[in-house]
């Protein structure tokens, strides 16, 4: 007589947070149903509604947990090395969605989605760094380089440098993002002379600054739109 398999209480559950997926959208989804559905895709056989609840509290929100390292998600108990690993991973893949999103045959799209790729990267960076879209006469962009780290205060502009990578790549045009780890995106006195000096720097080889956009936190503030360039 062939032995029937046992059926784990959680099965079900698994197979209803699917279907709701499924048929409302991740939009409808609670965050912590969210993170359950990242984790069944790392435990085959674990309630782990805990472990998301359990995330969710330590790390605020779901970005936060993608984006954490791999040694701070280790110190969650129910975390493991390849847990981490494979978190990170998926982290990975949502960086390179938004990414082609910002580029479609390496044009840029529209203004949001540069937005959601520069906060996913660097609104929870410790210490400040200073990311540049490179551009050539059609907007196609040419490279996405972080050119300068700095510290959790401040981060120096080098605009000669930026101007020197613009010849070097023949690109006609730049988005500059940089970021405040405090989470206040106001530009201080400095960011905005950084940015009239790039701006001049830049001009001697008629390469246009598009945009200087600072990232703080869920917030940014376009200088462009604040009509200072």
């Amino acid at each position: 007589m062939a032995l029937r398999k046992a059926k784990f209480h959680y099965e079900g559950h698994r197979k209803r947070a699917r279907e709701k997926l499924m048929d409302l959208g991740a939009e409808k989804l609670k965050d912590y149903e969210i993170v359950e559905l990242m984790l069944f895709l790392i435990f085959k056989r674990k309630d782990v509604k805990p472990l998301a609840k359990t995330l969710l509290q330590k790390f605020g929100t779901i970005d936060r947990i993608l984006i954490s390292p791999k040694t701070e998600l280790m110190k969650v108990e129910g975390v493991g090395e390849k847990t981490a690993e494979a978190i990170k991973i998926i982290n990975g893949i949502v960086i390179a969605s938004l990414k082609s999103k910002v580029i479609n045959r390496n044009h840029i799209n529209c203004f949001d989605d540069v937005i959601a790729y520069c906060k996913l990267n660097m609104k929870n960076l410790i210490s400040e760094e200073i990311r540049v879209l490179f551009l050539n006469a059609v907007n196609e962009i040419i490279a996405d380089e972080v050119i300068q780290k700095g510290d959790v205060n401040s981060v120096e502009i080098y605009p000669r440098m930026i101007a020197q990578r613009c010849l070097e790549l023949g690109a006609t045009g730049v988005i500059l993002i940089h970021n405040h780890p405090s989470g206040d995106p106001t530009p201080s006195g400095n960011d905005i002379f950084a940015t009239k000096q790039i701006l001049k720097a830049l001009a001697i080889f008629d390469i246009t600054l598009q945009d200087h956009i600072i990232i703080g936190g869920d917030r940014f503030i376009s200088i462009k739109t604040l009509g200072l360039i």
